[in-house]
């Protein structure tokens, strides 16, 4: 499946933005809590905001900010889960994604998770 300029600039920004939280909010020391890292991160954000500009330009409808803000913070759950499973046991994992699929195809979201 395709993604729309509209979708796929939410997703960029949303897990940009998930990232830059998860640097700016890790106060343990780590090689990536560094200020080069947050740099080119935010560089890379103010550039993909301009893109943002020009994509909804004349659009009365730009509630996009929000929408990319939440979803970062989902990516990241479900970041979580997906690497959750990689430690499952196999049988354990493949139950886990079908009833996740089972659960998305109850609330009209037809994502395969395979």
């Amino acid at each position: 499946m395709k993604l729309t300029e509209r979708e796929t600039i939410v997703i960029y920004i949303g897990l940009l933005n998930a990232l830059i939280d998860h640097i700016e909010n890790d106060f343990r020391p780590s090689i990536f809590n560094q200020q080069a890292l947050k740099s080119k991160s935010n560089g890379l954000l103010q550039d993909l905001l301009k893109l943002e500009q020009r994509l909804y330009k004349g659009d009365p409808n730009t509630d996009v900010s929000d929408q990319y803000f939440q979803a970062g913070k989902l990516m990241v759950d479900f970041f979580r889960i997906g690497m959750a499973m990689e430690i499952m046991d196999q049988t354990r994992a493949q139950g886990l994604n079908t009833q996740l699929c089972i659960l998305m195809k109850n609330y009209g979201l037809n994502i395969d998770f395979n």
